[in-house]
């Protein structure tokens, strides 16, 4: 039957009018495996709408329609996945997020970029109208989010993942996430978004890049951050934690710029020198030790 219908009417509209209109209930799978592969196969551009989508537009009722009438069990699950798919083009009430909680839970990156992307759209907008007592509806929204971060930080996409996290006010999920690839763009991201919100926003992310930088043992860069938060306990816990003497020097010259002076215990190695460096008590010798250097090399390669 399937055959038939494919042959006297158009592919999407065949599956379609199977799916809502056949009584026999062994079809419903393959028509709706048929819909799935002919949205997946479709190719896109930056100005068409893919055309199964195009096509299934006019069905986007009756799909929603069959859906209500199918008896529960896996067929109804591959409906709703179909229609949360659909409901990318098609609505603005949140029905790609509603029907993708109703649907099988496949994997997300199985439909694409641009589907991912609208459900988090989705995801932050519902997160915002929850009350804060509903810690069902907030499990099944995180639960989503776990799959949606990891998707980003391996797509390239590491800035939507951080603003769907800040949406959500769960940013301390990010330390889960990240690995040596992504910190330095999740940083840099983070620290730029620091101008454009509030207090105590714009703290909490500059805590969060400081986590992280921490984390990967790049301790100049958590130093910056601590000092732009001005917490000085915050500043001599980074200090002393590094070990590389090469690095506490160039720490030392960045407190000396700062006008900090951490009170060091005597037995820190090479204590009077880093002691001095943030005393700026070389700081002319310093500076023309490294003009001089400058023009030698200047002279050199000129």
């Amino acid at each position: 039957k399937l055959e038939i219908i494919k042959k006297n009417k158009k592919l999407n509209g065949g599956c379609v009018f199977c799916v809502s209109q056949e009584k026999d209930t062994s079809l419903y799978r393959p028509a709706l495996e048929e819909l799935r592969r002919q949205i997946r196969s479709s190719t896109t551009s930056m100005t068409s709408v893919p055309k199964p989508l195009k096509f299934l537009r006019p069905h986007y009722a009756k799909l929603k329609e069959s859906y209500q009438n199918m008896t529960s069990g896996d067929n109804k699950q591959f409906c709703a996945d179909v229609v949360s798919v659909l409901a990318m083009t098609m609505s603005s009430e949140r029905e790609c997020l509603k029907y993708r909680l109703l649907g099988s839970q496949e994997e997300l990156a199985s439909w694409g970029h641009e589907y991912v992307r609208h459900l988090a759209g989705e995801v932050a907008k519902e997160w915002q109208e929850i009350e804060e007592g509903d810690k069902a509806q907030q499990e099944l929204l995180l639960k989503l989010v776990k799959e949606i971060v990891p998707y980003n930080m391996a797509h390239n996409a590491e800035h939507e993942a951080c603003d769907l996290l800040m949406e959500i006010e769960r940013l301390d999920m990010l330390d889960t996430y990240i690995d040596e690839n992504a910190y330095s763009k999740v940083c840099l991201y983070l620290t730029s978004c620091v101008s454009y919100v509030p207090e105590p926003e714009n703290s909490a992310l500059l805590k969060c890049a400081l986590s992280i930088f921490r984390k990967f043992n790049r301790y100049p860069e958590a130093l910056r951050l601590a000092l732009i938060l001005n917490d000085v306990e915050l500043v001599e816990n980074i200090f002393t934690s590094c070990k590389d003497i090469v690095i506490q020097k160039q720490m030392s010259f960045m407190l000396g710029r700062h006008g900090m002076f951490l009170e060091l215990n005597e037995d820190v190695e090479d204590f009077e020198d880093l002691t001095e460096i943030m005393s700026n008590v070389q700081l002319n010798s310093n500076f023309l030790a490294l003009a001089r250097e400058v023009m030698k090399y200047t002279h050199t390669h000129i």
